[in-house]
Order: structure tokens, then C-alpha cells, then sequence
């Protein structure tokens, strides 16, 4: 079984039709782009399924057309396509490194880009075994971390904040978001109306992440909110 396998562990260039090459490497770009894209999804990061998975098949789309263009696989030089498509990814991972109130955010997400189209030209050379075992490492690596960040800080206790607004304004609602929008985690208020036509928003949060107190204390200087209160 495993003499069956190894030819597939190298170069499929050399196991399937030239037609055939390039549907085959796409579909396992579009995969492994995907289960990538799903692990930052589920953390609720900027780039997620549909991102990565773009940046992946973009990556092995490029790789092939080099390949094609330099009169196929014996002749062509992968090398390279493969520095241009690490110099646009690194213009890409750049604008998702943001500076804000003195924080620098966005660093996993662009070394994320950054992997991913990596795993984008290794599939494009042909190499699918080798893409699939990065894709792996990857996911593991990020998994792994995220579970060790909630080991060493403790298991979330969720609370909820009921937020009543100044006015029933977009401004307002907006100037709200805007501070939820620092935070590392997604905060998605829900709103509703009281009786005396006052706009309420609640807010679930966890109290242990070590950056909430930053943007609690923002809410409770910001003139677009009246009152705070614990929910219980």
C-alpha cells in the first residue's frame, strides 16, 4: 500500500494528464484554504473562510501559470512567480496590521495570509501532500495556542452590560460600535426599545479577557451613553 502511496507524497505533474493538473490542484487549494479559513472563522478573525480560501487558490492559481507560461514543468522557473506572490501577500498581510490607541492588532491574522498563500504555491508546484501536512501544522499550531490562551487565563465567566443611549440616532449606535469594535473578540450589541421610547443595547462580554476593562472604561467616558448597568 504504500509503494501505491508515494508517488503521491512528490510531484503531481508526473501522475496526472496535463489537463487534469490543474482542476486537481485547485480543488485541494480551495480545501485547504478552507479548513484554515474555518479555524480563523470560528475565532471571529478579519480574514476568514472565504478570505483564505482566496488567498490559497489565488497563490496556487499563480504557481500554475508559471508553470504553463514557462513551457511546463521541466522548464519552467517556480521560483520566480512564487517571490512575486510573496511580495503582494506581504503588501495584503500589511493592511490587516492595524495600530490603534497605542495597540498593535492584526499580527495572527497577517502571518495567517502570510502561511496560507505559502500552502497556495507548494499546491501550486504540484505538491498536495505536502500542502495538506502544512494546512495541518497550521490549524494545529492555532488551535493549540487559542486552547493554551484559555488554559492560562481561565475559562470565560460571561456577563452582560444593559447600555441606555442618549438618543435613538445611527450616530449613536455607531460611536457604541465603534468602541465594541476594539475589542479582540467580536461584541455584537443587541438593541430594543423600552417603554418611555428609550433605545437600550445589551452587551455580553467575558470578564476575564485581560483587555475589557480598556473598553469598559472607554463606554463609561463616551457621551452617547446615559446610564450603565449590570445585568444579572
Amino acid at each position: 500500500m504504500w509503494e501505491q502511496l508515494r508517488p503521491w507524497l512528490g510531484d503531481v505533474h508526473s501522475l496526472l494528464a496535463p489537463e487534469l493538473v490543474g482542476p486537481v490542484v485547485s480543488l485541494a487549494a480551495i480545501l485547504c484554504g478552507g479548513m484554515t479559513g474555518f479555524e480563523r472563522q470560528r475565532a471571529a478573525k478579519p480574514a476568514g473562510f472565504r478570505t483564505m480560501i482566496l488567498i490559497c487558490l489565488g497563490s496556487a492559481i499563480f504557481t500554475q501559470a508559471s508553470i504553463l507560461l514557462g513551457g511546463g514543468p521541466a522548464h519552467a522557473d517556480r521560483a520566480r512567480v512564487a517571490a512575486q506572490v510573496v511580495t503582494g501577500i506581504g503588501f495584503l498581510g500589511a493592511g490587516a496590521i492595524l495600530r490603534e490607541k497605542g495597540q498593535v492588532v492584526g499580527i495572527t491574522t497577517a502571518a495567517g495570509i502570510w502561511a496560507t498563500a505559502a500552502v497556495g504555491l507548494i499546491l501550486g508546484a504540484g505538491h498536495l501532500a505536502l500542502g495538506f501536512f502544512f494546512t495541518l501544522l497550521i490549524v494545529g499550531t492555532l488551535s493549540a495556542a487559542r486552547a493554551i490562551e484559555r488554559l492560562v487565563e481561565g475559562p470565560c465567566r460571561p456577563a452582560t452590560l444593559v447600555l441606555k443611549l442618549v438618543d435613538t440616532s445611527a450616530r449613536t449606535r455607531l460611536q457604541v460600535e465603534s468602541i465594541l469594535e476594539d475589542h479582540p473578540f467580536p461584541i455584537f450589541p443587541e438593541y430594543s426599545t423600552t417603554a418611555d421610547g428609550a433605545i437600550v443595547a445589551r452587551i455580553r462580554y467575558c470578564t476575564l479577557h485581560r483587555d475589557h476593562h480598556t473598553w469598559l472604561n472607554e463606554l463609561l467616558a463616551s457621551p452617547a451613553i446615559e446610564s450603565i448597568e449590570q445585568a444579572d
